[in-house]
C-alpha cells in the first residue's frame, strides 16, 4: 500500500491529524491495532480549551449529538479539607465559555475516526505496527503492519506519524522514549450508574494516590483510581473491587458517593502514566499526542494536548508535503510550537504531581482555596488549559481574571 501520510494510532491526535491532512487532499492511511468503537481507560474529561479545536474540525455538532455533560469546574477533597474551583473564561480564552465536557472515550474517539473517514482518510482497524521501513540513508519511508489474522502488510508513505499513545511502539522503534521513574503510576478506570450527577468533576486525594471522577454522557459516572504501580506487587490475580474498596476507605467522602452505585463496566488499567521522548521529529517521521511524552495531568489535559499537537503537526506536514525543500523549517516550527504550548503545561503537571505526595502541602492549600475561592478558580482554570502558565506573568491577566465571572455550578 502507498500513501502520503501513514498515521499510526486512531485516538484523538491521530484522527484529528488524519482528518486535517485528508481535507487538504493528501492520501492518508489511519491505522490502529483496535477496531472502533473501543474502550479506552481515561478520565473522559475534555478541558474547556478543546472547544476551539473541535470547532475548527467541524466536530462541535457531532460532539453535542453524543450528549456530553458540561463540566463547570472541580471539587477538590482531601485530608479533611475541600474546595471548589470553577473555570473562568479570560481574555482570548473567553470563547470556551468556562466549561469542559464529560464524554465516554469509546464514543468520542469513534466520532473522530468517522470524521477522518468522511474527510477521505482510509481507516485500517486491527493493524498493529511491527517495524518501520527505512531507506539507505535512514529516512523512514513506511511501516510493516500486522493484521489481527496475522497477515503482514507493507505500507510505503512519504511520512509516518506515531500517534499511538502512552505506550507508543513508534517512539520505541525510533529509540526515543524514556520513562519517568519517580512518577510510575497506574490507573484503574470503570463506569458506574446510580450516582447523582453534579456540574463539576471531582478529585479525592489521599496518601499515595487519588480518585478522579466526572459524570459523562448517559449519566454514567466515570471513576479513576490512580496509585503507584508498586502497590500492585505480589498481586498475581488481584480482586479489583476489593483493591478499590481498600482505597475508598482512605477517601470516605468519595466512598459515600459510590455507596448506592452499580459498576457497569469491568475495571480497566493503564500505566505507567509518565514518560518523555528525546526527539519528536525525524527524517520522514514524527510523533504527536501522548506518543511525544506524557505526565498524568490529573485534570484532563491529555485530549487538549492531542488536538493542539494534531493542528501544529498538520500545518508542518502540509508545508513539508507541498514544499519538500522547506521540510526542516516546517518540522522545527512544530517542535517550537509544542515547546511553547505543551512543555510548560507538562512541567506544571509534574510539579503538581510532586506536591500531591506531601499532605503538609495539600491540606493547607485546600483550606486556603476554600477560604479564597479566587485561588481555587485560578488553579482549576490553569490546570484545565483555559489559561497558560505564561499568562501569570502579565499584570493585565490578573485584572481580567479577577473581573471574569465563572459559570454557576448549582
Amino acid at each position: 500500500m502507498q500513501c502520503d501520510v501513514l498515521v499510526l494510532g486512531a485516538g484523538p491526535a491521530g484522527s484529528a491529524l488524519a482528518q486535517r491532512l485528508a481535507q487538504d487532499g493528501f492520501g492518508v492511511l489511519l491505522a490502529d491495532k483496535k477496531a472502533f468503537p473501543r474502550d479506552k481507560p481515561c478520565g473522559e474529561f475534555l478541558s474547556p480549551e478543546c472547544a476551539p479545536y473541535l470547532d475548527a474540525l467541524g466536530l462541535q455538532a457531532p460532539l453535542r449529538d453524543l450528549g456530553p455533560r458540561l463540566v463547570r469546574g472541580m471539587h477538590l477533597h482531601g485530608y479533611g479539607a475541600r474546595a471548589l474551583g470553577r473555570f473562568r473564561a479570560v481574555g482570548a480564552h473567553a470563547a470556551t465559555a468556562g466549561s469542559g465536557f464529560g464524554v465516554r472515550r469509546s464514543r468520542f474517539d469513534a466520532a473522530l475516526v468517522d470524521a477522518a473517514s468522511r474527510a477521505g482518510a482510509t481507516f485500517l482497524p486491527r493493524h498493529e505496527l511491527q517495524d518501520l521501513l527505512r531507506d539507505a540513508n535512514g529516512r523512514v519511508h513506511g511501516a510493516v503492519l500486522r493484521t489481527e489474522g496475522g497477515a503482514v502488510v507493507e505500507c510505503r508513505a512519504r511520512w509516518v506519524v506515531g500517534a499511538d499513545g502512552v505506550h507508543s511502539r513508534t517512539a520505541r522503534r525510533l529509540g526515543v522514549q524514556r520513562q519517568t521513574p519517580w512518577l510510575d503510576q497506574f490507573a484503574l478506570v470503570a463506569h458506574f450508574d446510580g450516582v447523582a450527577a453534579r456540574p463539576c468533576a471531582e478529585v479525592h486525594l489521599f496518601p499515595g494516590g487519588f480518585f478522579a471522577a466526572t459524570t459523562v454522557d448517559a449519566d454514567l459516572f466515570s471513576v479513576n483510581l490512580v496509585v503507584p504501580r508498586t502497590t500492585l506487587r505480589d498481586r498475581a490475580a488481584p480482586d479489583w473491587d476489593g483493591f478499590v474498596a481498600d482505597h475508598l476507605d482512605r477517601a470516605p467522602a468519595f466512598g459515600e458517593r459510590l455507596r448506592p452505585a452499580r459498576r457497569t463496566t469491568p475495571w480497566r488499567g493503564i500505566g505507567p502514566l509518565a514518560h518523555t521522548t528525546t526527539r519528536q521529529t525525524f527524517a520522514g517521521a514524527a510523533l504527536v499526542g501522548d506518543a511525544c511524552g506524557y505526565v498524568d495531568p490529573l485534570t484532563g489535559e491529555g485530549i487538549y494536548f492531542a488536538l493542539f499537537g494534531a493542528r501544529a503537526l498538520g500545518d508542518a506536514l502540509a508545508t513539508a508535503l507541498h514544499h519538500p525543500d522547506r521540510e526542516a523549517a516546517a518540522l522545527a516550527g512544530y517542535v517550537a510550537a509544542r515547546h511553547r504550548e505543551v512543555t510548560p503545561r507538562l512541567r506544571a503537571s509534574a510539579l503538581l504531581q510532586r506536591a500531591l505526595r506531601h499532605p503538609w502541602l495539600v491540606r493547607p492549600f485546600l483550606h486556603a482555596a476554600d477560604r479564597w475561592p479566587l485561588l481555587a478558580d485560578l488553579v482549576v482554570t490553569l490546570t484545565g488549559d483555559a489559561i497558560h502558565p505564561r499568562d501569570l506573568l502579565r499584570p493585565s491577566f490578573w485584572r481580567s481574571f479577577h473581573a471574569a465571572t465563572p459559570e454557576p455550578v448549582a
